[in-house]
């Protein structure tokens, strides 16, 4: 039977008063029977846990099921033993003095794997390789007896197969254990044995010697674990060794024989580890032990026997007392049998009576619980009746409308987390703050009524998006990409970015963005990109989705848009900031950090559990051994009361109540052994201090990887915990929400007990909350709502909101839960949270990082742009560069400085190209362009190209000059006609031999705004040969720049040459052409001598490399000059 928790288990017997048609509960695993039903449930519980043990093999951690199958093997291993080998194993059992049953085993097994025994069925190889099963006769020693006949360890009879065991060595061997002085031998090799065997195959077989090593046992017919399961049914512990049972050791008769019956040869001396106290040696303590044994066994028989007769007359002795007494007790037995059957009756009355109030108090237990069950079910959260009113919150307040808040926080928390990787730590120590997005997002009430009435058209975006989804977007992104190239004669990327070109650069950038990645360009799609296309490129969605949005920046700065439209731009550039390679491994490794620090803090939190845990368990243990002290004391004091009694019966034997509380502390309690080592503070400390660094870094990571809500109210309100604002924030998002689902719709009483009612019958209730929402049959209108953003800032707040969330709700349940494990976050943000930040009310001057301007960018644009037209104009007039030629320059000067562009002759064909025509914004008369604003582009744009018109074409360089100018001149000179001819039909071929200095004119022409000025000043700028300028000029002689009004520039060379450094010197300017002595006609011989020549060419290449140290610093001066002014917000 197996063991349950180490005892014997009882099965239950079937009730004494059970009915043939009583119902009952049968377990078909025990074969038990049982009335209730909770007693057949818990028996089948216990049948199916790990509590069950092997009574044989001592296995645990079983099922019943598994404990019986285990002990059907063990038995069947048993009863499958070799007879022949049980009793030499057993004798060899008995020599051994092991303190373990594992150490007994590997003894036994030892001497034992490689001797056979008479009786035992092997297996013999013979000479040819063949085996036959045979069976042992005899065991032959290697030395011989004095008639030449080979030692035996016995004799086998002539007409039978029965091995007979000699008795003769018994008389010498126990004289030989009790000789002190006999020497004894060694046990002798197993190989240097012979034995007698006889094939068991054949009949008539005769037998034969063979050697040791021509014997083999089968497999597992004796292995450690069957010879382990063998002794453990026969052996025991006692006084700390394992030695055989008394039973075993009469039923095999163990005593009456020796070792030398089995095998001739010296029993075996096995290892002792125990202690023998008056014992001589280990093998007279074994023979001690089997006599010990046999004569306790025999003294049970004898007790057993007595008893049984002392019980026999002890019966006879009463039956023959009770004669006489027969009918008496005959009327008090049936009087106590009538009082007995009262009894009986009354207490089955009793019996049933309470049953019912039992059955009653089930009953109603168990409406109770479905009741609780039901209160306790999750459910719509407007379902619930409990619900209490959630704490207000408090609304956000900005510079920034409060639907705009949100975008702008997504905006705040993506410069937050990648704002490191992209370089923002240069331009912004402390980090983008929401003052500073603010000051960048929000205009004047004024600024914002105009930016309101040049809002976008929704027709006009239509259709817009209808010819974008029609044209092949592939090829209009490659044009878009293109047009900088083609017109400004360098890629955007090389394009100066300042304040002013700003709005320009980013139009461009945006209508060029996802133009590399077509599907002709694989490689750079899935390395560069991840494998998006054009049509997935935030700035392509942001032109097909927003169009007058982009028309509206090509005719307006980026500072006057509208907030909405300032964030609509930093979305689209943020989400193609995520697109980027880079951005994305950041993300990856960002998220096996986060992986990796949860998984140390997973290993850290078990550690702690684990010594939590010792921890408990010590202090229990301490309390039993506590408790275990206590009684000893008790049962001394008690023994001691008892003999005082004993030798004084005058004193009480009862214990005050101070003496039994004082008893115990008088004992010498021992210190507890394997106490956990406590760790100091320092070390906890250090333990916190590597937890809070693990959370951090876990907060940091996810920062990078992605944001979502702690949960949602009743209301459907998301609640934020933003890394980067220490507030609570409430989310009010009425999308896809109706009327109906924001209003309470809690069930009546009655309706609730009725449906408990039917719950407890089994009958299902109607609009009974199950595991999901109850639908909604009739749906009201839909809640037309601005996105509105509330925030909690105290902890007194944030207790109230978990006090008034609802357990039992879907959404508030999951809210509470996520608010519980991120408590001590909040707690921190709280801590930290400064209200007026989000309300309005901080002190203006302390919160505005830059100074308010009231004008609007493309005001403070234009006198930018007056000032730099004049100056570069003023620059190329003073280095004889060039001079104007269309109007005097006075008076274009003054009209210029005053304003009046219409005074200002027009010049130059106000025709553009087609691709101009794409990304320019025409005109600007349907996209809120005024009047007065149209003609300031357009003048300053003809002022620019006068200026650019009267720069002498050999002052030009790349990208508008060199090769470029060249090729001007020569098509000016001999296909005026021809280009004339290609321009009015506008074919194919005249733009395909336009230089980029035609392009740059037309596109300068067809400018919509400033900013497009501005880059097309900024390209001329790049253009023009400064170091050519006598401003910047070296004089030839001297070396020496300086003293512009008495410099004097070759026209043939352009080498600079001081008037006064001449020889013979000048008195003036001399008015026309002027030639240095090195390019003065000769009216000699033309050729110039060879040493002439060479010195020319080295005064050349170090004019050529001054120029380019004077270009070189002239640049570095200009760009250290020019004030880097941010213009408007």
């Amino acid at each position: 039977m197996p063991l349950l928790h180490r005892k014997v288990f009882v099965r239950q017997e079937p009730p004494v008063d059970l009915r043939p048609d009583e119902e009952v509960f049968l377990c078909r695993i025990t074969n038990e029977i049982f009335r209730s039903y909770d007693e057949f449930f818990e028996r089948t519980i216990l049948c199916n846990s790990l509590v069950w043990s092997c009574s044989l093999t001592g296995r645990a951690g079983l099922t019943y099921l598994e404990a019986v199958e285990s002990e059907r093997r063990a038995k069947q291993s048993l009863r499958s033993f070799p007879s022949a080998l049980v009793r030499p194993l057993l004798h060899l059992a008995a020599l051994g003095l092991r303190g373990r049953l594992s150490e007994l085993c590997e003894d036994i097994y030892a001497f034992a794997k490689e001797r056979f025994f008479p009786g035992e069925t092997v297996d013999v190889s013979g000479r040819n390789g063949a085996r036959h099963t045979c069976e042992i006769l005899q065991v032959h020693s290697p030395h011989s007896s004095t008639n030449g006949a080979p030692a035996s360890n016995g004799q086998k009879s002539a007409n039978s197969n029965i091995i007979v065991i000699s008795d003769s060595d018994d008389d010498e061997a126990a004289a030989a254990f009790r000789s002190p002085g006999r020497k004894r031998k060694k046990p002798l090799s197993p190989s240097a044995f012979k034995y007698e065997v006889r094939i068991m195959t054949e009949e008539h077989s005769e037998p034969f010697v063979v050697r040791a090593n021509q014997i083999s046992r089968r497999k597992n017919v004796m292995s450690r674990e069957r010879l382990k399961l063998l002794l453990k049914q026969h052996c025991e512990p006692a006084d700390g060794i394992i030695r055989l049972k008394a039973s075993s050791v009469v039923k095999y008769r163990l005593a009456e024989q020796n070792f030398s019956h089995f095998f001739p040869d010296e029993p075996p001396q096995f290892p002792c580890s125990v202690k023998l106290e008056g014992r001589s040696s280990p093998m007279q303590a074994s023979l001690w032990l089997l006599k010990a044994a046999a004569a306790e066994e025999n003294l049970k028989l004898l007790q057993q026997k007595e008893e049984m007769m002392a019980k026999a007359r002890l019966k006879r002795d009463k039956e023959e007392a009770q004669g006489g007494r027969g009918k008496v007790k005959e009327d008090q037995r049936q009087r106590f049998e009538e009082e007995k059957q009262k009894r009986r009756e009354e207490k089955e009355r009793r019996k049933q009576e309470k049953e019912l109030e039992r059955e009653k108090l089930k009953e109603e237990k168990k409406k109770y619980a479905e009741r609780l069950k039901l209160w306790n079910k999750p459910r719509e959260d407007m379902e619930c009746e409990d619900l209490k009113d959630l704490p207000a919150p408090t609304p956000v307040r900005t510079r920034l409308p409060a639907e705009l808040f949100g975008e702008a926080m997504m905006v705040l928390e993506f410069l937050r987390a990648f704002g490191e990787d992209f370089g923002l730590k240069d331009e912004f120590p402390e980090g983008v703050s929401l003052e500073v997005l603010e000051e960048a997002l929000a205009l004047d009430e004024e600024r914002e009524e105009v930016a309101k009435d040049a809002h976008e058209d929704p027709s006009e975006a239509q259709d817009d998006d209808c010819e974008r989804a029609d044209s092949a977007a592939d090829a209009a992104l490659t044009s878009a990409a293109a047009w900088s190239q083609l017109h400004l004669g360098c890629s955007l990327q090389e394009v100066d970015l300042d304040s002013c070109t700003l709005s320009e650069i980013l139009r461009l950038h945006i209508l060029a963005s996802g133009a590399d990645c077509h599907q002709g360009n694989p490689k750079f799609r899935h390395q560069r990109q991840g494998g998006f296309t054009a049509t997935d490129d935030p700035c392509v969605e942001l032109c097909s989705a927003r169009p007058a949005l982009m028309r509206k920046l090509a005719c307006t700065a980026v500072y006057d848009l509208t907030p909405a439209e300032k964030l609509s731009i930093l979305q689209a550039l943020t989400g193609k900031l995520l697109t980027l390679a880079s951005s994305r491994d950041l993300i990856e490794d960002c998220v096996e950090e986060q992986r990796a620090a949860r998984q140390e803090l997973r290993e850290l939190r078990a550690e702690q559990h684990r010594r939590e845990r010792e921890e408990a368990a010590h202090r229990v243990r301490l309390r039993k051994e506590e408790r275990l002290r206590e009684q000893e004391q008790r049962l001394k004091l008690k023994e001691r009361q008892f003999k005082d009694h004993e030798t004084n019966p005058s004193l009480p034997s009862k214990t005050t109540k101070a003496e039994a509380k004082d008893s115990p502390a008088t004992g010498d309690p021992k210190a507890p052994a394997g106490a956990p080592t406590a760790l100091t503070a320092e070390e906890l400390e250090g333990e916190q201090e590597k937890v809070r660094e693990l959370l951090e870094r876990i907060q940091k990571a996810a920062a990078c990887t992605s944001l979502h809500p702690l949960g949602r109210d009743r209301l459907y309100r998301r609640y934020w915990l933003l890394p980067s604002a220490a507030a609570l924030f409430v989310e009010e998002d009425g999308f896809g929400l109706t009327e109906d689902m924001l209003r309470p719709r809690p069930r009546a009483c009655q309706a609730d007990e009725a449906d408990d009612d039917r719950h407890v019958r089994g009958e299902p209730a109607e609009g009974s909350a199950g595991s999901s929402p109850a639908p909604l049959h009739r749906r009201g209108p839909p809640v037309d709502r601005p996105n509105q953003w509330f925030f909690y800032s105290s902890v007194e707040e944030l207790d109230q909101l978990m006090e008034a969330l609802n357990p039992r709700g879907y959404r508030e349940s999951g809210l509470k839960e996520a608010l519980l494990q991120d408590r001590e976050r909040l707690l921190e943000a709280l801590r930290a949270c400064r209200r007026s930040k989000y309300t309005g009310t901080d002190d203006p001057e302390s919160s505005r990082s830059v100074p308010k301007c009231a004008a609007a960018a493309e005001t403070l644009m234009e006198g930018r742009l007056r000032d730099l037209l004049l100056d570069i104009e003023d620059r190329i007039h003073q280095g004889t560069l060039g001079t104007l030629k269309a109007m005097d320059r006075h008076e274009w000067r003054a009209a210029l400085e005053a304003g009046r562009y219409w005074l200002l002759s027009p010049e130059g064909s106000q025709a553009t190209g087609p691709d101009s025509a794409r990304l320019k914004a025409g005109d600007g008369r349907g996209d809120g362009l005024s009047a007065s604003k149209t003609l300031a582009v357009r003048g300053l744009a003809q002022a620019l190209g006068h200026v650019e018109r009267g720069i002498e074409r050999r002052f030009l360089k790349a990208p508008l000059g060199g090769d470029e100018c060249k090729k001007e001149q020569k098509s000016k000179k001999g296909k005026k006609k021809d280009e004339d001819q290609a321009s009015d039909d506008g074919s194919d071929g005249s733009r395909a031999v336009k230089s980029v200095l035609e392009r740059w004119r037309e596109s300068l022409l067809s400018s919509s705004s400033l900013s497009q000025v501005f880059v097309h000043l900024a390209i001329l700028d790049r253009s023009v040969l400064w170091s050519r300028s006598v401003l910047n000029a070296r004089c030839r002689v001297c070396r020496r720049k300086g003293d512009a009004d008495n410099m004097l520039l070759c026209d043939a060379c352009d080498r600079g040459h001081h008037t006064h450094c001449l020889r013979p010197r000048l008195k003036g300017v001399p008015e026309g052409q002027w030639f240095c002595p090195d390019c003065r006609p000769k009216k000699r011989s033309g050729r110039l001598p060879s040493r002439r020549r060479s010195s020319l060419r080295e005064d050349k290449d170090e004019e050529e490399e001054e120029e380019a140290e004077d270009g070189s610093q002239d640049e570095e001066e200009s760009a250290e000059d020019e004030p880097a002014e941010v213009v408007g917000r």
